[in-house]
């Protein structure tokens, strides 16, 4: 489908226009403010064709799209009248640091494309005139290199607009707050302090290119705004509530929370300069590992206000360098992936996700390949890790904010590029191999590696060495597709199956051991006795918010159990009353262990049916 259809569909599936309170996107995905979350249609949402991935993260509802996103939102924008101005939902708590995080990340999000054109275009410069195919003097460069610094020395302004709209309040006054931060207080060299009505001191700072400053200082506005607007008439609110909102607003800024932020932010950046200088193999090996991670829980945005602080303090950032060496490795696994694999179906979805990746659009390579194949996962995180590693030991940096990819390579020429290049090598070499070699150990899908005949084998075909495991539950089996859980449907955590139980009952497998019980009894962890198969029973979709009500667990962690011991019961009617699934799925939790791991092609199961066929090496 076009982008189009495709935004007409996302529409329709997160409720409708109604829904929305207001909408947004970064570089890879469309973030939701809903009214009501339990209007979307996630499995739906999840199958479209051009969608790679859903999830809700930090009070956002977020979809997937990697680079087709700017078309479809400009789509969006057109077929509705909802914009990112709307009235929106109050954020539910996630703790001090992760309502810290997402705040900051919503509110640098909106100001990167600038940011990033500006550090793409000063790489060029910095490469033209390196080389000598420019007069660094000449009035293009000079005028050139003055666009590519605007964004980064007039920062704040771009922030005040975007923390304006985070906290709700004035974008115009917000505005006018940071022109004050820019204004040329000091006019003598060397001046350290004004004195406001001959008592106040206010510090004379550099605000440009800075991030907490302007985003403190809109804070207040807010609180303050609303204060005045809420106790003066009408009539001549328009007049007097801007007037006395910048006049108690200003001075509080610029004496208190405007050096606070800048300091703040200073020792933030001196922090990590100084974890790398104490160890930049250790430093640059986690950033670059856990990066996938990030990712994949929509996270990584957080990181950008450290990696904008670095340039403003020192003129360059290590950490984005290890982002980059991450990026390489993201966009090298797919395409192992591709020479490794059989189906034609599955050589296509990996090969789309090399181009984006290279370029620095990691999602389709995560979402689609990585997810799906954990060997792949594994090499890009340890290949990444491996690169950022050896390029922050040798002093890669960055010296522009930029998409980490090829098409940046520019911003990254200058002090320790030797170390770049060095990275790169590292980073897509080690993540080569590595894919290479785990990808048949790791592998996520039976399918690989086997004929469809072999596939389709009824269990009770396996030879005699082989392994039988009984269902633990009675009733009907359901397709995963139908599970609003990509770690079940996508059987992340092994092979996977979901039953829909007869008798809200849960029996031993097989004779072994409790390894897990969890405190709100909804899922429980078994080991078979001969210390080989590890079963993860898991009862509904976010029964954990039930905190135990509905469930009566027989057994404790450690205990020993025999084969059709009754484990579990819980009550159906009481869950389902909550509106949640409840459905018992069923993992092997180390499937990764076995050459293959065969599932029932039966419709229903009952304790004396074999539910997984475990094909040993």
């Amino acid at each position: 489908m076009n982008n189009r259809e495709l935004a007409k569909m996302i529409l329709k599936e997160v409720g409708g226009e109604n829904n929305i309170s207001s909408f947004t996107n970064c570089v890879t995905r469309l973030r939701f403010q809903l009214k009501d979350e339990k209007k979307v249609n996630q499995a739906e949402l999840d199958q479209l064709d051009g969608v790679l991935g859903t999830q809700f993260q930090g009070g956002q509802f977020q979809v997937i799209l990697g680079g087709k996103v700017v078309n479809v939102a400009n789509e969006l924008t057109e077929m509705t009248n909802v914009t990112s101005e709307g009235e929106q939902p109050e954020e539910k708590s996630h703790g001090f640091v992760t309502n810290l995080l997402n705040t900051l990340s919503s509110i640098l999000t909106p100001a990167l494309p600038p940011v990033i054109a500006g550090g793409i275009l000063k790489g060029f410069i910095f490469m033209f005139t390196n080389f000598g195919w420019a007069n660094g003097t000449s009035d293009t460069i000079i005028f050139l290199n003055g666009l590519s610094d605007a964004m980064f020395y007039f920062f704040p302004f771009l922030l005040a607009v975007s923390s304006a709209k985070k906290f709700k309040t004035n974008e115009y006054l917000a505005l006018t707050l940071a022109g004050l931060m820019m204004y040329p207080f000091a006019i003598s060299e060397g001046q350290q302090f004004m004195k406001l009505f001959g008592v106040l001191p206010v510090a004379v700072v550099d605000y440009s290119a800075s991030v907490l400053p302007i985003v403190f200082s809109v804070w207040l506005l807010k609180y303050v705004k609303r204060f005045f607007d809420r106790r003066i008439p009408e009539m001549v609110n328009m007049v007097f509530s801007p007037l006395l909102t910048l006049v108690i607003t200003a001075p509080i800024a610029m004496i208190i929370l405007a050096p606070l932020g800048y300091y703040i932010g200073e020792y933030i950046a001196l922090g990590i300069k100084w974890l790398i200088d104490f160890s930049p193999w250790l430093a640059g090996f986690i950033v670059g590992a856990s990066r996938p991670i990030l990712v994949l829980g929509g996270m990584h945005h957080a990181l950008n206000p450290i990696v904008q602080q670095e340039i403003s303090s020192f003129g360059s950032s290590q950490m984005l360098a290890m982002t980059f060496m991450s990026t390489l490795a993201q966009a090298t696994a797919p395409l192992i992936v591709y020479f490794k694999v059989k189906k034609v179906k599955e050589k296509q979805v990996a090969l789309s996700a090399v181009i984006p990746g290279y370029i620095g659009i990691t999602e389709p390579a995560i979402y689609g390949v990585l997810v799906k194949y954990k060997g792949a996962m594994i090499a890009a995180c340890l290949g990444g890790g491996l690169g950022a590693a050896v390029s922050t030991m040798l002093g890669g940096r960055s010296f522009g904010f930029v998409m980490p990819g090829i098409l940046s390579l520019p911003a990254f020429m200058g002090e320790g590029f030797t170390g770049i290049l060095v990275g790169i090598v590292v980073s897509v070499v080690s993540t080569a191999l590595l894919t290479f070699i785990l990808l048949d150990r790791f592998t996520a899908k039976t399918a690989e590696g086997q004929s469809e005949e072999a596939n389709k084998t009824a269990i009770t075909e396996v030879q005699s060495e082989d392994e039988l495991i009984q269902s633990p539950v009675i009733g009907k089996m359901i397709a995963l597709d139908t599970l609003d859980d990509a770690t079940f449907s996508q059987e992340i955590l092994g092979k996977t199956v979901a039953v829909e139980s007869a008798d809200g009952k849960i029996y031993a497998p097989f004779d072994g051991e409790v390894k897990a019980v969890f405190p709100t009894k909804h899922a429980i962890g078994l080991e078979a006795s001969d210390g080989g198969v590890e079963m993860l029973i898991h009862v509904g979709l976010d029964t954990v918010t039930l905190e135990g009500e509905g469930f009566d667990l027989k057994v404790e962690q450690g205990a020993k159990i025999r084969k059709g011991d009754e484990l579990l019961s819980f009550d159906r009617a009481f869950i389902q009353s909550k509106e949640l699934n409840d459905a018992v799925i069923v993992v092997v939790t180390n499937s990764e262990k076995y050459k293959a791991v065969d599932k029932t092609l039966a419709e229903k199961v009952d304790l004396t049916d074999q539910l997984f066929a475990i094909i040993n090496y």
